[in-house]
């Protein structure tokens, strides 16, 4: 007898303890865990790098998007659980009588919560729109991440050619000091003149240490992005960002931002989600049922089999005051979703409208250039032949210089803007074309 009370018992913990998680310990890392080299998805080095390339990288290898995808996990998790029945309860009792010629009195019970039938429904149609809205998340994280290397990749490229043009100007002045230098000691110039000239420089050689600056910083932004180790060395190619919408484009483009932006998209499932909590809250203020069943002996060894129904009283309100909070929720959530679409459509016709004025800008500019430059190449063959003064030729220089300068800060200003257009526009920025809800469901 005391054998089978054993196997009974053994075979009951099994039951209750033989679906628990285990526990093990996580050590956290020591130290970074950089990636040595930009490399594509198959693991080749890539030397030469574009725009496109680097928003893939960061996708893959950028350590705080990689741990933002284990939401998707949870969100998958958390709808497992949603549809788990309620656990039963189990209940034993045990009387000692201290009346002599009386037995000891038992009970047994077992019943479960039957009031889930009425929100299970709703309740597993606001985890699945939950999950819907995490996915959508993240894929509009990762659009983000995407922009944002691919805004870092042209602050990178554009610093590194603002720092060769300024290294042409400081080339430009030395070659003009050197000529005021020789020129001095022949005294054909005043002092002033030769001073004006090292001053000038100067100047050349500190903005020159400026850019070499905010070239450092704009380069560790983009290695920061990508996951790579401050050492790393690679070419940035010159991007190629998403080319300007016209109007026509733009109104479609704006017309179909509801079904294109995964922003947009997870509001909309996230108010999914709150009506279908606010529907579940709606049928719990039907009173909670619980039924069981019951075995019992009493002191005269009187056994019974009964049958037991429980049932809340909603007297005080709380049902009700919990369906209000679920109603107002839903109400800010479709609330946040049409400021969302409000600010995304102005947002978006007045970036537009700038680029259009900047692209009309750098146009203008643009048509300038090719004759500043002949005359920069016809300046550079009169200096040589003694023809053109220091003075004039660093002159023409310069002015060809600063135009171009000019022009790179525009060229910048126009990619990163169009950029941005793109993604404000609902179009997948460039590297973000393979992210979806399924690559977010391959998590870690």
């Amino acid at each position: 007898m005391v054998c089978e009370r054993a196997r009974w018992a053994g075979a009951l913990a099994l039951l209750l303890l033989g679906g628990c998680v285990s526990y093990q310990p996580r050590p956290l890392a020591q130290a970074p865990r950089w990636s040595p080299l930009p490399a594509s998805a198959a693991g080749q080095a890539l030397p030469r790098l574009d725009l496109a390339q680097a928003a893939t990288l960061a996708l893959r290898a950028n350590p705080g998007y990689r741990a933002a995808l284990l939401d998707a996990r949870i969100s998958t998790l958390q709808l497992r659980a949603a549809g788990l029945l309620p656990d039963p309860q189990l209940s034993a009792s045990v009387d000692h009588p201290s009346t002599p010629g009386y037995s000891r009195a038992w009970g047994l019970g077992l019943s479960e919560d039957v009031s889930w039938l009425l929100t299970r429904g709703a309740t597993l149609d606001a985890a699945r729109a939950q999950r819907t809205a995490t996915m959508l998340n993240l894929a509009w994280q990762g659009w983000a991440l995407a922009q944002g290397t691919a805004t870092d990749f042209i602050d990178a490229w554009s610093a590194q050619q603002r720092c060769a043009l300024l290294q042409r100007q400081v080339d430009t002045a030395r070659t003009r000091e050197a000529a005021f230098a020789r020129a001095l000691e022949r005294r054909d110039v005043t002092l002033e003149s030769a001073a004006a000239s090292l001053i000038t420089l100067s100047a050349a050689e500190s903005q020159l240490a400026s850019a070499e600056q905010a070239r450092a910083a704009a380069q560790a932004r983009l290695h920061a992005d990508l996951n790579l180790a401050p050492a790393t060395r690679y070419e940035l190619l010159a991007p190629t960002p998403p080319p300007l919408p016209d109007m026509r484009q733009l109104d479609a483009a704006l017309a179909a931002l509801p079904r294109t932006r995964p922003d947009l998209l997870a509001l909309a499932a996230a108010a999914q989600a709150r009506d279908a909590e606010f529907r579940a809250a709606v049928l719990a203020q039907f009173p909670a049922l619980s039924v069981g069943i019951t075995r019992a002996s009493d002191t005269s060894r009187v056994h019974s089999n009964g049958f037991g129904v429980s049932l809340s009283l909603p007297i005080f309100g709380g049902a009700q005051a919990r369906a209000r909070i679920a109603g107002a929720t839903r109400d800010r959530a479709v609330a946040e979703y049409q400021a969302r679409l409000d600010a995304a459509d102005r947002g978006a016709r007045a970036l537009a409208a700038q680029l259009r004025l900047l692209a009309a800008q750098r146009a203008q500019l643009a048509g300038h250039l090719p004759q500043l430059r002949a005359l920069a190449v016809n300046a550079d063959r009169a200096f040589a032949a003694g023809n053109l003064s220091g003075t004039a030729w660093a002159g023409v220089q310069q002015s060809l210089i600063a135009r171009e300068l000019e022009r790179l800060d525009l060229d910048a200003t126009l990619a990163k803007g169009q950029v941005a257009l793109a993604a404000l526009l609902g179009r997948v920025p460039p590297g973000a074309a393979a992210l979806s809800t399924t690559a977010a469901e391959s998590a870690p």
